[in-house]
């Protein structure tokens, strides 16, 4: 076994998403006057919390990733044994708690709390992403608004209304790519007797649920414009290009363009 298949465990692609979640709760909280050394800390933490969640994912996805066409998970492959996979990931989990408890209790346990839904969702006994609905929502919590949240924690900053506001969206938007990630894995979630939420609905109930939440999206942004009272003019102009190309295009890549613009403008409205 060797350092590459250490590093496709990591699944480092996969990460960009939920790496600019926690980089909006940096940016919010911090407004960008966090000193080098503490933010080195605070992305070590987010690297660690990454590795972990994508590794231990593949430690006990191997079944289904097994019967898909193109198969990248490298206990699957046979590329590492479960057992060994399953320690890396421990490992990164160790890690990454050790580093938070030098930052204090609060983020000791804000951090654990982040490990152990990471690791309630892919592992047994309780396998939260084989529950119908609670995989859409642990997924919303640990990849959605609680990873926005850790900034908070970690550089010891109040909550306010506005924070609230936009962790409610982003747990929003967090359920909308769990059902498009179950949506592109529901043949070989199927196959392999894996209850998730699409997989208890079925394929085209799923597809249609996920596109009206897509359509509903831009209400759970709307009060944080609102509340940062900058923008909203754009935003309104955003969301109305948003809709024409959404409802004419039918793609999710317009859904994520809208998104990150979105958060970009909410980010420039609390720095500038």
């Amino acid at each position: 076994m060797n350092f590459k298949t250490y590093l496709k465990m990591l699944r480092v692609r996969n990460w960009l998403g939920y790496f600019l979640v926690a980089t909006l709760g940096y940016v919010i909280f911090t407004k960008l006057n966090a000193c080098v050394s503490e933010t080195i800390f605070f992305y070590a933490l987010v690297f660690l919390f990454l590795g972990f969640s994508f590794s231990i994912n593949n430690c006990f996805d191997n079944k289904e990733d097994s019967l898909k066409i193109k198969n990248s998970n490298p206990v699957a492959a046979e590329e590492i044994e479960q057992k060994e996979g399953i320690t890396f990931s421990l490992v990164l989990a160790f890690l990454g708690m050790l580093l938070s408890l030098l930052r204090g209790l609060n983020v000791f346990y804000f951090f654990s709390i982040l490990i152990f839904l990471s690791l309630s969702y892919s592992s047994p006994p309780f396998r939260l992403k084989s529950k119908p609905f609670l995989d859409l929502t642990s997924h919303g919590l640990f990849f959605g608004s609680l990873l926005f949240l850790l900034p908070s924690v970690f550089f010891s900053k109040n909550l306010e209304l506005l924070h609230i506001l936009i962790a409610i969206s982003i747990f929003y938007f967090s359920l909308i790519l769990e059902l498009r990630n179950h949506i592109e894995d529901y043949e070989s979630d199927k196959k392999a007797g894996l209850k998730t939420t699409v997989c208890m609905l079925g394929l085209y109930t799923s597809k249609k649920l996920t596109h009206s939440l897509s359509l509903l999206f831009p209400l759970s942004l709307l009060p944080v414009f609102f509340t940062i009272n900058k923008h909203t003019t754009m935003f309104l102009a955003t969301t109305a290009v948003f809709y024409l190309m959404f409802c004419t295009k039918k793609s999710y890549r317009v859904l994520d363009i809208y998104s990150n613009l979105s958060y970009f403008l909410i980010a420039l409205g609390v720095l500038l």
